[in-house]
């Protein structure tokens, strides 16, 4: 864990240019995407929900197991459920000043999108009754993030949606789903693992979401839990894992390697390590004592309304927008 640590911390000190928030624990380049605030901050509400297991990928570094979802998201059908949800949304005034409601984790939530659309309507009939709007976001593998799905997340008053690229090995389908969410969502970010095999399409990534206008790039190390370490040992039999709040893999500085290529190029998305250190702090009670300095971190939301505000341009022109293999 020493070791891991040192290694770490000399590999920032290489980067000037790099920003630290949080005391310590927020690394990064560049404003970073609202959602991420509740990451770093005390005085925020966020809420996850997770609308099932079932996902159309498999990633070998998948720390999870299919069928198994903590937390799930049930529909709201009867009264009871809707107001147990909004007692944990309309908290009295001064307990937080951001809201953050997210779908991400224990499966792909593009195949429950009813599930999420019952919920955001929920959410937009109570908004007017809250401290302040929440910041919507939605992770996904980008793989039925088409045009359909797209206008109905823009419609249903998401402000950002987050890709997953290497649940799909970066495939041209995702990239060009990618390129239709930056026309139609406020905040388009890619979101995906320092997975080792993937280096040389972490570098190749670079250019095409600069072009392509993504705005934020989230990178963390993998995670190692019992549902992922075997499958990663016989992949990669030589690699080293270490504990900061969970455990794990080392990718040798990979994350560092691709924040320095991004300022050496003068990319215009932000870049946040957004591994062990970081999961230190969200899972913790750590950032109630040391969440100071995270001024200026994210970006100021655009108070125009997200549903209200776009033009929707035809399908035929999004789908002829990306042409990378």
């Amino acid at each position: 864990m020493q070791e891991a640590f040192k290694s770490r911390f000399e590999r920032q000190n290489c980067i000037t240019d790099l920003e630290y928030h949080a005391s310590g624990h927020c690394v990064h380049v560049g404003m970073l995407s609202p959602g991420c605030y509740h990451c770093f901050a005390s005085d925020v509400f966020s809420r996850n929900f997770h609308p099932g297991s079932s996902c159309n990928c498999q990633c070998v570094y998948c720390y999870g197991v299919e069928g198994e979802c903590g937390f799930p998201a049930t529909p709201l059908d009867n009264l009871e459920k809707k107001a147990r949800l909004m007692k944990h949304l309309l908290a009295p005034e001064g307990v937080y000043n951001k809201a953050i409601i997210s779908f991400t984790g224990g499966g792909e939530p593009l195949m429950y999108l009813n599930l999420i659309e019952d919920y955001m309507n929920f959410f937009q009939d109570i908004e007017e009754h809250m401290k302040s709007r929440p910041w919507y976001y939605l992770y996904t593998n980008g793989t039925l993030a088409n045009i359909e799905t797209l206008l109905k997340m823009r419609d249903m008053g998401f402000d950002e949606i987050r890709f997953h690229l290497g649940a799909s090995n970066f495939s041209k389908e995702v990239y060009k789903n990618v390129s239709k969410a930056v026309r139609l969502i406020d905040t388009v970010t890619v979101e995906t693992p320092a997975w080792p095999p993937h280096r040389q399409k972490l570098f190749e990534m670079l250019p095409i979401i600069d072009d392509i206008g993504v705005k934020h790039l989230n990178i963390g190390q993998i995670e190692i839990t019992e549902s992922n370490r075997e499958k990663i040992a016989c992949l990669l039999p030589e690699a080293e894992v270490y504990q900061c709040y969970n455990i794990h893999l080392d990718d040798g500085g990979l994350v560092y390697d691709l924040i320095e290529e991004v300022i050496k190029n003068k990319y215009s998305f932000s870049v946040l390590d957004c591994s062990c250190l970081v999961k230190s702090i969200q899972r913790s009670p750590g950032k109630h004592l040391m969440c100071e300095n995270i001024d200026g971190l994210c970006v100021q939301r655009d108070t125009s309304d997200p549903r209200k505000k776009r033009v929707v341009q035809s399908s035929v022109s999004i789908e002829t927008t990306v042409g990378h293999d």
